[in-house]
């Protein structure tokens, strides 16, 4: 792959946790397209997340995958310390990982709630925290929420409570990396035509959710991805604290 003769990113190092999954690999891709090199981060599918760091090394940059749960302190750490170990700094954390719950608040058992609290906010929280410590002066974070954080979520109430939990938590971060130059944003996708959100949909759904764009169709990782390299690049400088709602004017 022919690359140009100048990338906003070029020489930065980017940690995208969640790498190996549809949106993960497209903000892995782009991220790559501007110059950065990327450890990608999955949890099962290693076959997947393999795939994900060779086309990503089309674009003449390094990159491998490391498997690690980022709702364990111990992993979310070790995960961080390989980056900077490899490249000798972290500039740019991406994080993508979420579990989605599509039931009324009176059906939630206290299983469903740990293990969306966990997916979602714990695992924000840990890398949060390792990013404050890891991620050089100007450098990048980058949360996946959901735009559901900031409209009327229906049977959605536990999940799209955990995603404004987490629009909380990075701009709390922003505010305390600020004298560092550090930016931390969310970005609040609606719905993606993809298996997380097929997982927790029926066909009906589905084609109603499409229905109701108003662009007559569901979101795809292509149109996140963008997004996710403009908030990490220098152009980005003076965004920071906010969420970025990726979703065509559905919600």
């Amino acid at each position: 792959m022919t690359t140009p003769a100048h990338r906003t990113l070029d020489g930065k190092a980017a940690l995208v946790i969640g790498g190996g999954g549809d949106i993960g690999s497209g903000i892995a891709d782009a991220l790559a397209s501007q110059g950065a090199h990327i450890v990608l981060s999955y949890l099962k599918d290693g076959e997947s997340a393999a795939r994900v760091a060779d086309q990503v090394r089309l674009h003449g940059v390094d990159a491998t995958a490391v498997c690690s749960d980022a709702t364990v302190p111990a992993d979310v750490d070790a995960l961080f310390q390989a980056a900077v170990s490899r490249y000798g700094r972290l500039d740019i954390v991406v994080h993508v990982p979420g579990a989605v719950l599509k039931k009324p608040l009176s059906q939630v058992t206290d299983a469903d709630f740990e293990r969306v609290v966990a997916q979602n906010l714990l695992s924000t929280f840990l890398t949060l925290r390792a990013a404050g410590t890891h991620l050089a002066d100007q450098g990048r974070y980058i949360a996946i929420s959901s735009t559901l954080a900031a409209a009327s979520p229906g049977p959605y109430g536990v999940y799209a409570a955990t995603k404004a939990a987490v629009e909380v938590m990075v701009r709390g971060a922003a505010s305390e990396w600020a004298h560092r130059g550090i930016t931390a944003n969310s970005i609040a996708p609606g719905p993606i035509d993809n298996d997380f959100f097929r997982a927790s949909e029926t066909a009906e759904s589905i084609a109603g959710a499409a229905h109701m764009s108003p662009h007559g169709r569901l979101g795809t990782a292509a149109d996140i991805a963008p997004v996710a390299a403009f908030l990490a690049s220098p152009a980005a400088a003076w965004v920071s604290g906010q969420t970025v709602r990726v979703n065509g004017a559905m919600l």
